[in-house]
């Protein structure tokens, strides 16, 4: 078994914040207010919320984004580029970590053009930090490598921040390593080391460490590796960083292990074991019993390393059941609270009712002594009484109506059905499933020449197209991720759609885009050119998330689609053996055998182009 060293730490940007004042969750509901308040105070205010951030990163990830969407919308109204350029530079930075790093890219390009000499010089390297990490990301290393260098050649050895700095070195060396350049990458990450230690920095003293032992240890230099790990694992231990020794024990037990050193390897994972185990941290268990088990297997003790093997899998499957239980748990406590919310507002009509009652009462009771003008005010009441009723019953059906309408526009019909009946949905296996992939080519380089606006609607316009051929042809939307584009026949069980009205459904959709470059190409704009990938399989469908969640499908069987799409070409569909087995049949369609593709992750795979025969 290969020896999996402690993993590259890639220091984003917007890593640079720790901890932000619960207050700030407030601040949000009154920005409505501000619009009145003084410029100063607008500023006071703006310049709160980037320092706040800045020393934040457990922040939840929609409550930095209302943040600095009322700061941008500040900025904007007093006129302040640079602070603009560097809200969009942190912006740019969530989008990346969530993986939107096309869409956190076109942000970074706005804040690039828009950045004056007036600004202050950090905010134009912690932009660059940012593209370096962004550029990683997309596996855009020539680019990587241009900002970097020119970062680097600005920087100025007197400013008082190195972090944007650290982040650059590291991002180059991590490129190095993706070319094969090792000992280029060392020359970075000891740069890095020696910067950090000259800063008196322990954070990225640390991280050199770590990168420089993993580093090591895939050139098969396990005496450097170790020594490096060591090194940081005794950091870790004086800063009382418990998670990042843990890992660092299990790493300096991989590497004892493949120098040969049994008895130490298996002492170090005792001790880490123990440690997990304190900690209540089932992934970190799971990871050492395996561990183990290939330390006992490797020195001929099967019974022992069968026995370990046995608990890992029990641990794994502990870890996972608790991760469902948690995200069920979190959604049934959201959807409860939505439930009790109606109730309290369906028994203040009830109430409002009893109210009404008692008042007609009342009204009867004094009907000769207020004769005349009492009769009117009566009357008055009651109707007031009676259109609020009226409009509260309103209100409440037509939010229950948005409800309804939001779950069934997120999720399946049958799956929001099963999610409103029972509180939860289950993950279930469906044997035969054809899933689709489409994405465009170029997208980075294409959404550079359009405006964030002019690359929203472009994608809104294909995606809505899209949307309309997957209907027709009884196909179920997965989801989007960027530019790519996922549906599947035969998911949920109601979705009775076959492999066919996938591979129609791809031809369409090429259809689609080939007539719309034409056509923009006619208006001098750009149009997107897109590859289609087809795949059938067994897979397993159900809820993720908790925040935000969607139905999605997991499997080979999606692996497999992914890479039929990679590897097709502009303007075709390229399908599996399976799907062509499935259809090779059918009347009106045609095939070009392409033999066997190499793939990604996956080795030769047998792939075909399909057309209409007419």
């Amino acid at each position: 078994m290969v020896t999996i060293f402690y993993p590259l730490v890639s220091m984003r940007a917007g890593k640079l914040f720790k901890t932000v004042l619960l207050a700030m969750g407030l601040i949000i509901l009154n920005v409505t207010a501000w619009s009145q308040s003084s410029s100063m105070d607008k500023s006071i205010w703006m310049d709160s919320v980037l320092n706040a951030l800045q020393l934040d990163q457990e922040r939840d990830s929609d409550i930095k984004s209302a943040l600095l969407d009322s700061a941008f919308h500040i900025a904007v109204q007093l006129k302040d580029t640079c602070n603009q350029v560097l809200i969009r530079s942190y912006q740019a930075t969530f989008l990346d970590n969530e993986g939107r790093s096309d869409s956190a890219l076109v942000l970074l390009f706005w804040a690039n053009r828009n950045y004056t000499r007036q600004c202050d010089s950090m905010i134009l390297m912690s932009m660059y930090a940012n593209m370096t990490n962004v550029f990683l990301s997309l596996d855009e290393l020539g680019r990587l490598d241009s900002i970097g260098e020119i970062a680097l050649d600005f920087w100025n050895k007197n400013w008082k921040s190195n972090k944007p700095r650290f982040v650059i070195l590291n991002n180059l060396g991590i490129a190095q390593i993706q070319r094969g350049n090792d000992k280029v990458s060392g020359q970075y990450f000891h740069q890095m080391y020696t910067e950090a230690k000259e800063a008196q920095n322990e954070n990225y003293i640390q991280k050199s460490l770590i990168n420089l032992g993993s580093l090591k240890g895939m050139m098969g230099d396990l005496d450097s590796a170790y020594f490096f790990f060591k090194r940081a694992s005794e950091n870790a231990r004086k800063r009382d960083d418990v998670e990042n020794y843990l890992g660092l024990l299990i790493n300096l037990a991989n590497v004892d292990k493949e120098r040969g050193r049994f008895h130490d390897a298996i002492m170090k994972l005792d001790s880490a074991f123990t440690l997990a185990d304190t900690l209540k941290n089932l992934d970190s268990k799971g990871s050492i019993q395996q561990a183990r088990a290939d330390l006992f297997a490797r020195t001929g003790n099967f019974e022992k390393a069968y026995t370990y093997l046995n608990d890992f899998i029990s641990i794994r499957e502990q870890y996972l059941d608790e991760e469902r239980v948690k995200a069920v748990t979190e959604m049934m406590e959201k959807y409860e609270s939505e439930k009790k919310a109606r109730e309290i507002q369906q028994l203040k009509i009830v109430n409002l009712d009893a109210e009404l009652k008692n008042e007609r009462i009342i009204k009867t009771r004094n009907h000769f002594i207020y004769l005349g003008s009492g009769i009117l005010l009566v009357a008055l009441g009651l109707w007031w009484r009676l259109t609020y009723v009226h409009k509260s019953r309103t209100a409440i059906q037509h939010e229950k109506d948005i409800s309804e309408g939001l779950l069934l526009n997120i999720l399946p019909a049958s799956v929001a059905e099963e999610l409103k009946l029972k509180g939860h949905a289950e993950a279930k296996h469906f044997p035969l499933a054809t899933i689709l992939f489409s994405d465009f080519k170029s997208f980075t380089t294409i959404s550079e020449s359009l405006s964030a606006q002019e690359l929203v609607s472009e994608l809104n316009e294909c995606f809505k197209a899209f949307d309309d051929i997957i209907t027709r042809h009884g196909l179920e939307k997965i989801k989007t991720i960027g530019d790519a584009y996922m549906a599947t026949a035969s998911v949920p069980d109601t979705n009775g759609a076959t492999a066919l009205e996938v591979v129609m459904a791809g031809i369409e959709m090429q259809r689609f885009i080939t007539s719309r470059k034409i056509e923009r190409d006619q208006q001098n704009k750009v149009g997107f050119e897109m590859r289609v990938g087809i795949h059938s399989g067994p897979v397993v469908a159900g809820i993720v998330g908790v925040k935000k969640f969607q139905y999605d499908v997991w499997g080979d069987t999606v692996n497999i689609a992914n890479r039929m799409e990679t590897n097709s070409e502009v303007g075709r569909v390229n399908i599996s053996e399976a799907t062509f087995e499935l259809i090779r049949n059918e009347p009106g369609l045609k095939f070009f055998p392409r033999g066997m593709v190499h793939a990604k992750g996956k080795g030769e795979l047998a792939m075909y182009f399909v057309e209409p025969a007419a």
